[in-house]
């Protein structure tokens, strides 16, 4: 254990505490009831900024609050905004869909959980990841490397390939369309804190994509010398 360990884990357990005291005293529910897209930044920015530190020393071994992580948390945190409307989007949406009979089961709100998390992984996720994963390769070569990098340049950055793969094929079919599921069963004010605490499991998710994403480069590399 090194030695600014010890700070990191009373900060994750300070974490804890407050989302339990928060959660149990409705603190959470009344500050997304009455400030909704102020609650989403700032849940989104401090739970998926915290998965990214914890996956960062897990993998590599530091904590790393720099420049890049700042604009990392920014990102999380506009991205907060998008959940935060498109939760409300594809819920509604979707009881509206079953109640003219595009989807099945109305009525059900256990169908009504689950054809929202459907429809708002399939539609939304793939483009909230991959504005994700460009926001934090683009922090990263900007900040971390220096480098006076463009858009196209940051886009480019990307192994959509394993994006695709690992986002698409693996994480939303078998971990966010469950989790989410569980999640629109929650009532309405519930359901942002819920998902900004699953966005500190988000934040890993991209670390480890991202971590494969530096090992397909080094093989490619790898395998094109001589």
């Amino acid at each position: 254990m090194k030695q600014n360990d010890k700070f990191w884990m009373v900060f994750y357990a300070f974490l804890g505490i407050a989302s339990a005291f928060l959660t149990i005293t409705g603190g959470f529910s009344r500050f997304n009831q009455m400030f909704p897209y102020i609650a989403g930044f700032v849940q989104f920015a401090i739970y998926a900024t915290a998965g990214e530190l914890l996956s960062a020393r897990i993998l590599e071994g530091v904590w790393a609050v720099n420049r890049a992580t700042w604009f990392k948390a920014a990102s999380w945190g506009f991205g907060g905004l998008w959940v935060t409307l498109a939760f409300r989007v594809f819920s509604e949406g979707t009881v509206r869909a079953m109640e003219v009979g595009l989807l099945p089961f109305y009525g059900s709100a256990l169908a009504a959980a689950f054809f929202t998390s459907c429809t708002n992984n399939l539609f939304f996720a793939p483009l909230h990841s991959a504005l994700m994963r460009v926001c934090g390769n683009y922090a990263d070569l900007r900040f971390l490397q220096n480098r006076q990098i463009t858009v196209r340049e940051a886009v480019n950055s990307v192994d959509w390939g394993e994006l695709v793969d690992f986002t698409l094929f693996k994480t939303i079919p078998l971990f966010w369309i469950p989790i989410n599921t569980v999640g629109f069963l929650l009532p309405v004010d519930y359901r942002i804190v819920f998902a900004a605490m699953l966005s500190l499991v988000f934040g890993v998710l991209m670390t480890i994509l991202k971590l494969r994403e530096r090992k397909n480069q080094a093989k490619s590399r790898k395998e094109s010398l001589p």
